[in-house]
């Protein structure tokens, strides 16, 4: 068997790198998604007391969203790519721009404004596109693709990775472009700190369309998922009023 075929296993993503010494370092690995979830939603309480002069002692507290499958998954799927080292992006309103790191291992280039940003006609904040060339490549299984996408929920005013889906079993580097969108001419991204996620998927698992009324078995769905979540205080908000 080839050495392609043996790294391109079933159910494996493999994150390679031929920098030395990184592998050494495992903070700066490729890593699940769940290690970086953002620090104001791990802090953030289960419940909180009812709104308004409302309280009981036999009713649960009404749920936050650190409950919420939504949010509880999300910071669960794929994999976080740190940055390799501390990342120095200067941007001017002249349009001057400057990138520095503090080792030559790792280098990053510009998109072109013709390439991309002459062409938004004022609808984004994005100053430059700075590309990160990645230490690290990935390799998924034939058919697997992931996509790039930008820290979920961090509220980054000063910069975030690009939004797009590399075909990962055919092309495995993982440059990062990197969106200046700071109102600050520099901006500082430190070594370790998370630059985006990745989330494998299968390229042929694909649904179809359909649009439609509250067919009978549409409604019988919709009734189930509602019953099942509205009849208990534990599970939904609460719906009450007050004389």
């Amino acid at each position: 068997m080839t050495t392609r075929k043996l790294l391109m296993k079933k159910n494996k993503i493999t994150f390679a790198t031929n920098v030395k010494g990184l592998l050494e370092h495992k903070e700066l690995h490729p890593q699940p998604a769940k290690n970086f979830t953002p620090d104001w939603y791990k802090k953030m309480p289960t419940d909180v007391k009812q709104p308004g002069t409302f309280h009981s002692k036999v009713i649960p507290n009404i749920k936050t969203i650190r409950m919420c499958p939504s949010f509880v998954d999300v910071f669960k799927e794929g994999y976080v790519i740190p940055a390799p080292c501390d990342i120095y992006l200067k941007v001017l309103p002249n349009g001057e721009w400057q990138w520095q790191t503090p080792d030559e291992e790792y280098r990053l280039d510009i998109h072109e404004e013709e390439q991309f940003l002459n062409h938004l006609n004022g609808v984004s904040n994005i100053k430059k596109v700075f590309k990160l060339i990645s230490p690290w490549v990935a390799i998924t299984p034939k058919g697997w693709s992931v996509r790039q996408i930008p820290m979920i929920y961090n509220f980054n005013p000063n910069w975030q990775v690009a939004y797009g889906i590399l075909n990962t079993d055919v092309e495995h580097e993982l440059n990062q472009q990197i969106f200046f969108t700071s109102s600050n001419n520099e901006v500082l991204i430190k070594r370790g700190e998370p630059l985006n996620y990745l989330v494998p998927f299968k390229r042929n698992d694909k649904l179809k369309i359909e649009v439609t009324g509250y067919t009978s078995e549409v409604t019988k769905y919709v009734n189930k998922a509602q019953r099942l979540v509205n009849s208990s205080f534990k599970a939904s908000i609460p719906y009450y009023r007050n004389s």
